[in-house]
């Protein structure tokens, strides 16, 4: 068995989604946790050190951004990247999060490109 390339840490209410994500990024090496909501994201993130977070924005409980809010320092300090997820069209406060560090993903979009980027930015 190979080494674990990280953790990735997935917040997303959509089961579909989160069963192709884990997939794909075990696929390509890594180890997935698997949170239904932000809110307990949040929880399962006091006891978890992921490579990347990868959220979703709309969930129930608690939604991505707000998520981010919470723990958006920690993170950074820890050089820890996110990724967001989201059907929405493009919102004037997507700038603010990716001033803050986030990136924006639109979907729907290709899994295998996501894991690409995820590699380039964990290397």
């Amino acid at each position: 068995m190979s080494e674990s390339r990280g953790t990735i840490f997935i917040m997303d209410d959509d089961l579909a989604l989160q069963t192709v994500l884990e997939y794909a990024l075990r696929n390509a090496g890594y180890d997935v946790v698997l949170a239904p909501d932000g809110q307990e994201g949040l929880q399962m993130l006091e006891h978890l050190k992921p490579s990347l977070v990868l959220s979703d924005v709309m969930m129930p409980n608690m939604d991505g951004v707000e998520v981010f809010q919470h723990i958006k320092e920690r993170l950074q300090d820890d050089g820890i990247p996110i990724i967001f997820m989201t059907a929405l069209s493009r919102k004037p406060w997507f700038a603010d999060l990716e001033a803050e560090g986030a990136v924006i993903l639109h979907k729907p979009f290709d899994v295998d490109q996501l894991v690409d980027m995820i590699d380039i930015m964990l290397t």
